[in-house]
């Protein structure tokens, strides 16, 4: 897991000129425990993939979470893009602004891996994003 989480963390710093920051903890969690964590009751019926808790710098990861699943490591990756986000004290006006630019990121991760339609892949588009990253009224 160090080694992966390293190379992420060197693809991003190439990626955005960011800061390389420590490596985040790692937490293997039930699913109801990363659902407790997630904190939104609205989301707690979603099957979370991952989740950073930017108060710890740290990801949790499903239990079971296996390295040789493509969409699970682009997960981890995008989780990654908020830790190094966090280290680098990006501020944006929101939580939810957070997540253009990990989508962005996780998306260009996976066409380099050659999926042909990433979005697919993670089970959202272009407008899921939009909404995963618009700032409302308390967020």
């Amino acid at each position: 897991m160090e080694n992966l989480i390293a190379i992420y963390i060197a693809w991003i710093v190439a990626k955005t000129g960011l800061s390389a920051p420590d490596h985040p903890r790692i937490h293997f969690v039930t699913a109801a425990d990363m659902a407790m964590r997630h904190g939104s009751p609205e989301d707690r019926g979603l099957e979370l993939q991952a989740l950073y808790n930017r108060d710890e710098g740290a990801i949790y990861l499903p239990q079971g979470w296996r390295p040789d699943d493509l969409r699970q490591k682009s997960t981890l990756l995008h989780e990654v893009v908020h830790h190094v986000q966090r280290a680098n004290n990006i501020v944006l006006p929101c939580i939810a602004a957070y997540e253009r630019q990990a989508y962005e990121l996780q998306i260009e991760w996976l066409r380099e891996e050659g999926v042909a339609d990433p979005y697919a892949l993670i089970k959202t588009n272009e407008l899921g994003i939009y909404i995963a990253s618009a700032c409302r009224d308390g967020s």
